[in-house]
């Protein structure tokens, strides 16, 4: 796994989530029937209208060393910066799963996090839902989505300063528009587990 270049930022990213539900639509009345299964995932296209050399040859080595979607990388969501520090927080408790994350080590009774931002627990990103506040002792309960697909262990690091996605590419086909100053492309990515 490698990270993105950090100095290699999108003009424009689209960046949200692949629920995995399905539908169940009656032919007669047109009544519905839902049902949700674990296995939501993030996805992205990043678009770069405007690359000068050093960086068009910077982003295609960094697809180079992918080999497709064979490869995965770290990536942030610039969208959402994190807030200040609040502690050295780790996971509290060992087989846990589903939809929040028991939590231990942050400071004592405050706001810890904010609904929308984002964590990486067991390199698996996750947005919190609610404000989160942590009690005297510095535990907290965070609600996320979407749901733990592998159970953290006891002590794992929750990651809320520099949080990421492990993505891989969408497709193995990468192009890129090349002028003779600049060059252009696209990159769709999805959440690799």
């Amino acid at each position: 796994m490698i990270d993105w270049p950090a100095h290699i930022k999108p003009h424009r990213m689209s960046w949200g989530r692949r629920f995995n539900t399905r539908a169940f639509t009656s032919p007669l009345s047109q009544s519905q029937q839902i049902t949700g299964a674990p296995g939501a995932y993030w996805q992205c296209s990043l678009e770069f209208p405007s690359l000068n050399r050093e960086k068009e040859r910077a982003l295609t080595t960094f697809i180079g060393r992918l080999q497709g979607m064979a490869g995965t990388f770290r990536l942030r969501p610039w969208t959402r910066p994190p807030g200040p520090f609040a502690g050295n927080a780790v996971v509290d408790g060992a087989n846990q799963r589903g939809a929040q994350i028991a939590t231990r080590n942050w400071q004592a009774s405050k706001v810890v996090l904010r609904a929308g931002d984002y964590i990486t627990v067991n390199n698996q990103l996750l947005e919190v839902l609610d404000d989160v506040s942590s009690n005297a002792q510095g535990r907290a309960v965070i609600p996320v989505a979407p749901w733990l697909r592998v159970s953290p262990t006891n002590g794992e690091a929750v990651n809320y300063q520099q949080p990421y996605a492990v993505m891989r590419l969408s497709e193995d086909e990468q192009m890129f528009d090349v002028q003779a100053l600049i060059a252009s492309g696209t990159i769709t990515a999805r959440e690799a587990f």
